[in-house]
């Protein structure tokens, strides 16, 4: 039987991490009725979300682009912060529609327990800092992010495939576009692979410059 309490059980939590790197998506159907695994998730998304937001910083090292500190305090630490916080908004956005739109079952902590194992793909960001696919690494991260995400999803709802997709993409596109908007040529408040907006406008404003 499921325990009721929400607390951290490592060792079930690294399992079920493991089962998710080999595509087990049971581990959704776990999570979803059991009421200890609300923190867990809530720490998958948060690591993954900082993970990221570190090989974004570490990118831009490696690039020799200045404010590495700058970077470091507003992207990883305000960039995750806000990054997390834009997540909660895409779940509740999902649940909005599928539940009023829609007219579908859903529940909000279920989707949260699903959703928040399914943001682990977000910890391939790390992966910016090398050289040649950082790029490639970070649009993978992000797809895998949001197809996970979508079959977590469908886990937790007597919705259509059609209408789980509508509902996680509206959700996703409020979180992917305000990331974006947060991040310029002086402003670096969103993690990973946003940063290359910052980075692409950062050359433009010195090749103006010259």
């Amino acid at each position: 039987m499921m325990s009721m309490e929400p607390r951290l059980d490592f060792a079930i939590l690294l399992d079920r991490l493991q089962r998710l790197v080999l595509l087990d998506t049971g581990v959704f159907d776990e999570v979803r009725h059991d009421h200890a695994a609300t923190l867990p998730a809530l720490l998958v998304v948060a690591v993954s979300t900082v993970l990221a937001a570190v090989g974004g910083w570490l990118w831009w090292l490696t690039q020799d682009f200045p404010d590495g500190r700058q970077v470091l305090f507003e992207s990883v630490l305000l960039g995750s912060l806000f990054s997390v916080a834009l997540w909660i908004v895409w779940l509740l956005v999902a649940y909005v529609m599928l539940t009023q739109l829609f007219r579908q079952d859903a529940e909000w902590q279920q989707m949260l327990r699903t959703m928040g194992m399914a943001s682990l793909p977000l910890s391939l960001s790390l992966g910016l800092v090398i050289p040649g696919v950082s790029f490639g690494v970070g649009l993978a991260s992000i797809a895998l992010f949001f197809g996970l995400t979508t079959i977590a999803i469908q886990s937790t709802t007597t919705a259509g495939p059609a209408h789980v997709l509508a509902a996680n993409l509206a959700g996703f596109a409020i979180w992917a576009i305000v990331l974006g908007l947060l991040v310029t040529s002086e402003s670096y408040l969103a993690p990973g692979i946003f940063l290359v907006d910052s980075s692409t406008e950062r050359l433009s404003d010195i090749a103006q410059f010259l």
